[in-house]
């Protein structure tokens, strides 16, 4: 989408280009690869894959100082680590959770005590900042694979045994229904 706006002082005009994406989300490659989408046309498969680094993200000194944020933290990447889909370019990310998560539940402590109504019965600040972080909470919990519906969708390559499992348990179903 292009936005023009004309410099009153010259005659130049401006334009910034925003990148507004419509429908859904794109899939990750290891997701459409793992459903199978490349089978038919391998050609269609992109060339210019960025691969993430394999390292583990380092909490910020600021996340430790936060005792909440910390606990959140070491919590989350070991789930995430265990589910395979963590790196080190996940940082910034991870940190936005946890200050998020641990930012909110502050804002629920001040609200549980003092209500949602300021000293002039209008909402209160910190009840609208309980309703914002909340928000952003959930978008983040999304892009880190941590609500169920994007859980969901992701698809993680998995270890040999598992395939295994999965192979075998397939093949005992196929000839249960022979």
């Amino acid at each position: 989408m292009l936005h023009h706006w004309p410099d009153k002082s010259t005659a130049l005009s401006y334009v910034m280009i925003t990148d507004m994406t419509r429908g859904r989300k794109p899939k990750a490659i290891s997701v459409s690869e793992a459903s199978g989408a490349f089978a038919k046309n391998p050609k269609r498969r992109p060339t210019n894959i960025i691969k993430a680094d394999s390292g583990l993200p380092i909490a910020p000194d600021f996340v430790i100082a936060d005792e909440t944020a910390h606990k959140v933290w070491n919590e989350t990447v070991d789930v995430l680590k265990d589910c395979g889909i963590l790196s080190k370019t996940d940082t910034h990310l991870l940190t936005s959770y946890v200050i998020t998560y641990s930012e909110w539940t502050k804002v629920v402590k001040h609200v549980s005590v003092n209500g949602h109504r300021d000293e002039n019965d209008k909402t209160s600040p910190e009840s609208v900042a309980m309703f914002k972080l909340a928000a952003a909470h959930q978008k983040l919990l999304a892009e880190l694979g941590l609500s169920p519906s994007s859980r969901a969708r992701l698809s993680v390559a998995s270890s040999s045994e598992a395939k295994e499992e999965t192979t075998s348990l397939a093949s005992i179903i196929k000839l249960m229904k022979e």
